[in-house]
């Protein structure tokens, strides 16, 4: 398994640039129900916001060629902007990978030619390699040996983009990692970030394979209960919106309320209303009071009512002894 991560961490190294390249490429104006929902103001706000900031762990050294530390002696306005560039550096690292529909497959024909019968010994692929169009838009159509000019596959597509404009780090053939039981060694090893790095590189957001990894990868976090480690990582708003999606956002607010993120819960409760505004306190999402907020979910709506209720009474129990404390000094 180590010679398989020692082979892969290359994905990691060119992740970033490559997520925050797809993000600022055109795609089809007429957006589907998950991209639409995801690229929603009021919910990548909240995604924002329930990921987090850590810096440690967003500047954590990767498994790259060391470099000497540099020191610098620096002013008071100096340090505030050296501090102000380094955030703007984790909210950059942070960028979330866009979330898609699955794609619909590509069976279109364009002409059959039969008289072509018999002159072919293979299928022929013809590719438009101008370097002014996307990958998304490039043109690319097939001859069959029978004669029949179709457009290519998205298998096909991918293909021929990655022989033509090479993607660094993806690979023409899909790395075993993503198959059984490479990928279950990973995530019981708890490689979880390592492997939705790498799923990013290798598979396009609305490619079938990216939502089988990703959605294998969140539930085996929900499953073992390590939520906190796709903290402050570009990976926790997908997966908080796959569980908000599939209205099952409880195991994230026993998490969020244990570790007393409470505002957290709260906005992942808000979150779950504006996917599915059809749930009868969807009203309760423009509320202030954060435990009621929770109340109300938890009254109407919880799949774990007594962990959620039990959670939230710990934390309001050493609020109150908190309060106790400091009212005795």
């Amino acid at each position: 398994m180590n010679s398989i991560l020692r082979k892969y961490t290359g994905y990691s190294r060119n992740v970033h640039a490559f997520i925050n390249n797809y993000c600022t490429q055109n795609v089809n104006s007429t957006k589907k129900t998950l991209e639409k929902l995801f690229i929603n103001t009021d919910v990548q706000k909240i995604l924002k916001k329930i990921t987090g900031l850590d810096y440690e762990k967003i500047f954590a050294p990767s498994k790259t060629e060391l470099e000497p530390p540099k020191f610098e002696f620096a002013t008071e306005t100096r340090l505030k902007e050296l501090q102000a560039l380094a955030t703007a550096k984790a909210f950059q690292k942070l960028q979330m990978p866009p979330v898609m529909d699955v794609r619909e497959p590509i069976n279109e024909v364009l002409a059959k030619d039969p008289e072509l019968q018999g002159y072919l010994e293979y299928k022929t692929i013809f590719t438009d390699i101008s370097p002014e169009v996307s990958c998304r838009d490039r043109v690319i159509t097939v001859r069959e040996v029978d004669g029949t000019l179709r457009k290519a596959t998205w298998e096909e597509r991918e293909r021929m983009n990655q022989i033509f404009f090479p993607i660094p780090g993806r690979k023409l053939e899909t790395p075993k990692l993503f198959e059984s039981p490479y990928l279950e060694q990973l995530l019981d090893e708890g490689s979880y970030e390592f492997v939705l790095d790498c799923a990013c590189m290798q598979f396009e957001p609305d490619a079938p394979e990216y939502h089988r990894v990703t959605y294998q990868t969140y539930e085996h976090i929900q499953e073992k209960k390590k939520i906190d480690l796709l903290r402050s990582t570009r990976h926790f708003g997908p997966m908080a919106f796959y569980f908000a999606n599939k209205k099952s956002i409880d195991p994230l607010l026993i998490d969020m309320v244990s570790r007393q993120l409470l505002s957290d819960a709260s906005d992942t409760v808000r979150l779950l209303y504006l996917i599915h505004p059809e749930l009868q306190e969807a009203k309760s999402v423009q509320e202030t009071d954060e435990i009621e907020i929770l109340k109300n979910y938890i009254r109407n709506h919880s799949s774990q009512k007594d962990e959620l209720e039990l959670a939230l009474q710990t934390f309001m129990d050493h609020k109150k002894s908190n309060v106790e404390k400091e009212a005795a000094i």
